[in-house]
């Protein structure tokens, strides 16, 4: 089996697997509700790496991969007016690596926008690895990343973020762990909110990552957990070319 072979039937793995990403936004949202709803959904849908934290390797560095993002949203139904929500949502994401520079690489990722699921989200990050450990397989990096989503296009939210990440490989395996901060703005609909205008908010946070890796020759699966004001959870497969 070649290395395109077991890139699409992990395309045509997960995403066949049944998601759900349909979530209903509530109306009425004060400002108390409309920063809540921004550091619990807006921030969830940040940049996660979810990946081997060893560089991808200057210009010939390609990565492709899919990955199940999985949030919580119950809480989301108890603000404003309420109203029936899912207490989780999974979603599929593409995702796009690309090493540009020695120990720098690119990474892009997206879930198409459609009406079925009112989600839609792209973002992007550049990943320096500073330091590599020669006593130990240790290394260091650091992740600057960015992402834009649109919930049925009554919510609108960007995210900035910048993360330290400590990484060890060990053959067949990966670990790495993370902190950083996140910066976040959200934009509201008027129909959504109580003063019946489009109101801007802004909210910061800390964030700590956890995540490991398993290497099967050219493919890869990985499964990271991230904590900002909620956890979530992301299992990704993908394949090194």
């Amino acid at each position: 089996m070649n290395v395109k072979q077991v890139f699409f039937g992990i395309i045509f793995l997960l995403v066949c697997l049944p998601t759900q990403a349909a979530i209903s936004i509530p109306a009425n949202l004060s400002d108390s509700d409309q920063i809540y709803m921004l550091q619990n959904l807006g921030f969830s849908m940040a940049f996660r790496p979810v990946d081997n934290p060893t560089p991808l390797g200057l210009y010939s560095g390609l990565e492709l991969g899919v990955s199940l993002e999985y949030m919580p949203t119950g809480d989301i139904g108890n603000l404003g007016s309420g109203g029936s929500t899912e207490k989780s949502v999974i979603y599929p994401q593409f995702t796009l690596g690309k090493g540009i520079l020695d120990n720098v690489d690119l990474f892009f990722g997206f879930t198409p926008y459609n009406q079925g699921t009112g989600v839609g989200i792209y973002a992007g990050a550049l990943r320096w690895g500073f330091y590599q450990a020669t006593f130990v397989p240790a290394t260091f990096s650091l992740l600057v990343s960015g992402s834009a989503a649109n919930f049925d296009n009554l919510f609108l939210s960007q995210t900035v973020g910048a993360d330290l990440i400590s990484g060890i490989n060990a053959e067949p395996f990966s670990f790495y762990i993370g902190l950083g901060t996140l910066y976040g703005q959200g934009q509201f609909d008027s129909t959504i909110t109580v003063e019946q205008a489009a109101t801007n908010q802004v909210a910061r946070c800390f964030h700590t990552l956890l995540g490991a890796t398993l290497g099967i020759g050219p493919a890869f699966a990985a499964l990271e957990l991230d904590n900002y004001n909620v956890t979530t959870y992301s299992f990704k497969l993908g394949v090194r070319l």
